[in-house]
């Protein structure tokens, strides 16, 4: 009965190495913390629907979208859009699973001073960024 207790470990660890073995490392890109627009990393083809879009409501209130439509088979949807300014987090919504849109209002503490940045979490294609560009400034 021993024996058996040493075998299953054994199983485990020898398949664990065979999945190691199976990657070929010519194929892998890097993968930036945030996906932008421009850098997409592995996920080229979700740049439409994961990019948050940002539009002004006021001078210091903005309306964060992200035009990814869920859906249930495979569930895919947005878990969180967060307000940063810099790399610190200022505000953050979060979203339960809905056919809705994902869509967030945030106001800015002080538009002319921060470095405003949007982040989107999707369950299945990581964090998307975009930056806060009040109306009239060029994009950053």
């Amino acid at each position: 009965m021993k024996n058996g207790y040493l075998l299953i470990p054994a199983i485990v660890a020898g398949l664990a190495f065979v999945a190691c073995g199976d990657m070929d490392m010519k194929e892998r890109k890097a993968v930036p913390k945030y996906h932008t627009e421009s850098e997409p990393g592995l996920w080229e083809g979700e740049i439409d629907t994961h990019v948050p879009i940002v539009t002004f409501e006021g001078r210091n209130v903005i309306m964060v979208r992200v035009p990814l439509k869920p859906s249930q088979t495979p569930r895919h949807y947005i878990e969180a859009i967060a307000l940063l300014d810099g790399s610190k987090e200022i505000a953050i919504q979060r979203f339960s699973f809905t056919f809705n849109e994902a869509r967030a209002r945030f106001t800015l503490p002080d538009p002319e001073k921060g470095s405003y940045r949007v982040v989107a979490k999707c369950n299945l294609h990581d964090m998307w960024i975009a930056p806060v560009n009040p109306p009239g400034e060029k994009k950053k």
